[in-house]
């Protein structure tokens, strides 16, 4: 079994091509996930279903994406509202061989905190092991 979810991203800033490190995993089962890096490591091959949800200032855009091993796997954009914090979440479902990697990183850089965490909004990402695959 392989499962995680983390939450608090380290940095609430980040910029252009930075992973997004999720330093509190409320669990790892499998040990998949490196908190200090924010990388997910596939220990088999399988079909994998990851969640990243985000919460950020009012007029500010995020785009961030899933990325297999540097190919964007999907990128989600998270347009301003003018006077309320907006949060979304996205989900991909994607094939990883055994010691490939995926992460979440930002695509654009708006400058100044983006990311927005307070009692009721959190940033996550979580992932699971769907199905194993025989190679």
């Amino acid at each position: 079994m392989v499962a995680f979810n983390a939450h608090t991203p380290t940095d609430r800033h980040p910029v252009k091509n930075q992973v997004i490190v999720f330093s509190h995993p409320v669990f790892n089962i499998g040990n998949a996930y490196n908190s200090g890096t924010g990388v997910f490591t596939a220990p088999v091959t399988g079909v994998y279903m990851f969640t990243a949800h985000f919460c950020i200032y009012y007029s500010k855009t995020w785009y961030y994406a899933f990325v297999k091993e540097d190919e964007d796997i999907m990128v989600k954009g998270l347009m301003y509202e003018d006077a309320v914090y907006t949060c979304a979440s996205a989900s991909a479902v994607v094939l990883l061989q055994e010691n490939e990697r995926l992460w979440v990183e930002c695509k654009y850089d708006t400058g100044g905190n983006v990311l927005y965490e307070g009692t009721n909004f959190a940033n996550s990402f979580s992932g699971a092991l769907l199905h194993t695959m025989n190679e």
